[in-house]
Formats: C-alpha cells, sequence, structure tokens
C-alpha cells in the first residue's frame, strides 16, 4: 500500500483545512519546499491539488504546481479545477503523472470520453469526495448531489482507470479515524484501485486500511503534526 504525502494549495501556500473549509486547520508555508521535503524522506509519490481551482472551476494556482512539477523527481497526482481538456493535457505537458477529476466529470461525462480518447485512462484518477450519506460532493465539496458513492463508481469501473482516489469528506483533516465501512464495500465491488483519504490518525487505521485492499492512502494532517511519522508508515505499510 502506497503512502502519499498530499500538499493542499490555497493562495500560493500549502495549507490543511478541516472538512475542506477554508480559514481552518493548518497553514504550512511554501508548497514547493512542503514537496522537497516529502520527497527527501523517502516519499514514492505526492498528491498536489489546487483548493482555489476546486472551489472556482479552473487552475488557479496552476504556476506553483508547475514549480512543483519541475522541483521534485518523484510522480504526481495534481487535482483541483480541471474542467477541460486543455488543463489536464497542460499539467500532464509539465510533468504531472495523472490528474484526478471529479467535478469536472460528474457535470460532463464527455469531459472524461474525450481525456480518455487524448491520454489513455492510465493518466486518470476518478475523485469520489463523498459525505455522510455516502453520496457524492462536487465543487470543492460545496455542493450536494444525492448519487451515491458506490453506484457511481460501479458506472465508472470498466474504463480501466488507474485509480479511484476516495475521500470521506465529514472526517478529512479531523484525524478521527476512517471510513473502513464505505471502503470495504468499494474495494470487494470493484477492479479498479481503491486510493483512501480522509481522518488518518494512527498507522494502525493504515494497517486497517491495507487489510481492507487499499492500494494506497493520501496522508495530510496526520503527517504535518506528527502523529504519523512518513519513515514509520512507509516501513510498516509500503
Amino acid at each position: 500500500m502506497e503512502i502519499i504525502p498530499s500538499i493542499d494549495i490555497s493562495d500560493g501556500r500549502c495549507v490543511k483545512r478541516v472538512k475542506g473549509r477554508a480559514g481552518t486547520g493548518l497553514s504550512l508555508g511554501d508548497p514547493v519546499e512542503q514537496a522537497l521535503r516529502w520527497e527527501k524522506r523517502g516519499a514514492r509519490r505526492l498528491h498536489v491539488v489546487d483548493l482555489d481551482g476546486a472551489a472556482r472551476g479552473y487552475p488557479v494556482n496552476r504556476e506553483v504546481i508547475e514549480k512543483i512539477l519541475r522541483t521534485v523527481s518523484i510522480p504526481v497526482q495534481v487535482g483541483g479545477g480541471i474542467r477541460e481538456v486543455e488543463h489536464a493535457i497542460r499539467y500532464l505537458e509539465h510533468g504531472a503523472r495523472w490528474i484526478i477529476l471529479g467535478t469536472g466529470i460528474l457535470e460532463d461525462p464527455s469531459l472524461l470520453e474525450k481525456l480518455i480518447g487524448e491520454l489513455g485512462p492510465r493518466r486518470i484518477i476518478a475523485a469520489l469526495d463523498y459525505d455522510e450519506r455516502g453520496n457524492l460532493v462536487k465543487r470543492g465539496w460545496a455542493h450536494k448531489t444525492g448519487i451515491s458513492v458506490i453506484e457511481y463508481a460501479r458506472e465508472l469501473d470498466g474504463l480501466n482507470l488507474e485509480a479511484f482516489l476516495c475521500t470521506y469528506t465529514p472526517l478529512e483533516g479531523t484525524m478521527k479515524g476512517v471510513d473502513l465501512v464505505t471502503v470495504r464495500m468499494l474495494t470487494e465491488k470493484l477492479k479498479t484501485p481503491v486510493i483512501y483519504a480522509g481522518g488518518i490518525r494512527s498507522i494502525e487505521d493504515l494497517k486497517l486500511l491495507r487489510e481492507a485492499g487499499v492500494k494506497g492512502v493520501v496522508i495530510g494532517m496526520a503527517l504535518y503534526t506528527g502523529r504519523i511519522r512518513l519513515e514509520k508508515a512507509i516501513e510498516l505499510c509500503g
């Protein structure tokens, strides 16, 4: 199971929010420095998200993300505000290994078809951000959809995408534990690999996710607060 440090970007700075709410959590300075820090400590992949882009619907922090892509040598998955083919292609041309699509493909399924045609499915990670009812949320988690995360994932499961990134938004940034019930349903019912995020607080949580069949975990708050040491997490689970 892969351990993936997250770098969330707002106003050009690295932040960690609680439940995605602006003004909560931590402000962590230069995103490029944080990316280099995790690379030096052994990360094999980074998760980079333009939070402002996710809320506004177009890339906002593209320059700093492209600087990260130029600076680190490990693979990077990039998301946030990718709503057009050109957005995705530009990130890939600047060195992203994968692009993460959430709201864009929920609101315009043809976008996913176009990108698969242009890039192939293995450069694409579908973001399945879901709420306490197991339904998808979109536009920076600000809008509910009423669409079941399980049913939507089943619809996409035959496309041979790189992975589903499943984020349980009520626990994101809280360090209060993980949603094993939904995770197990996803890993048992789907062929597509599952990457999980939301509420991770301990090495024990990571072990439970690994036992549930998760391919990777995106960790933010627990790494930045020191609750989990990256090196130990990689040693035990990577």
